[in-house]
């Protein structure tokens, strides 16, 4: 059964916390979980295209969205705004973390209310929350990625690549990037995607440092 578009709660607007799902059950039990906190904002939403802007945090659950969907949802995502698996397996989201990396928390189907409440705190603080054993397994692809860094440095990369990183390196939101060169936000953020797998890195600070003599001499 679909939840309804948009219904709010009854919470407060400070901070923004939109799950998208379509189990009304997995909805009623975050509400519940989330009762008594009035500094927190929870809205239900089913469909992707109905996201918006402006949110702190957007909730996914993977089991009512498919992969098609999740491309679209993340190309929807402002950069300002956190994103959290739910209602996942220990598969899936390191399947999903591989292919998206700036989804940022992880929170498994049989989560407890008091570790999902501290990992809704961690990332509308700007912190990652990821389960011990998940990012055990991440870290260690790093590290074997890491043990190669000449392959790494070989990596054939465009010359749009290049022209991104570069404006990356100078500090600037992939929104920012796409404004600079005419392009939608969701163009530089493949394009960036696309890179750091090239490049075998996690995240766009560690991409500019690896290319920091390339992009000097750009």
């Amino acid at each position: 059964m679909d939840v309804e578009s948009n219904p709010m709660l009854g919470l407060s607007d400070r901070a923004d916390v939109v799950l998208l799902t379509r189990h009304q059950l997995l909805g009623q039990l975050l509400q519940h979980f989330l009762a008594n906190l009035p500094d927190l904002s929870l809205s239900l939403q089913s469909l992707p295209e109905d996201i918006g802007s402006g949110n702190a945090l957007l909730l996914l659950d993977t089991a009512s969205v498919d992969c098609a969907e999740l491309s679209r949802v993340l190309a929807l995502v402002d950069d300002g705004c956190a994103v959290a698996l739910v209602n996942t397996n220990p598969e899936q989201a390191e399947q999903i973390l591989e292919q998206f990396p700036w989804v940022r928390g992880v929170f498994y189907s049989h989560v407890t209310r008091e570790h999902l409440l501290q990992g809704i705190r961690a990332l509308l603080a700007g912190n990652d929350w990821l389960p011990r054993p998940l990012m055990e397994r991440l870290v260690g692809q790093l590290r074997s990625l890491r043990g190669a860094p000449q392959e790494r440095e070989e990596a054939e990369l465009t010359r749009r690549e290049l022209e991104i990183m570069q404006l990356v390196g100078k500090g600037l939101s992939n929104t920012d990037v796409a404004a600079l060169l005419n392009l939608s936000p969701h163009t530089i953020k493949s394009h960036v995607h696309n890179l750091l797998r090239k490049l075998g890195v996690s995240n766009r600070a560690e991409a500019v440092y690896l290319l920091r003599d390339q992009l000097g001499r750009e």
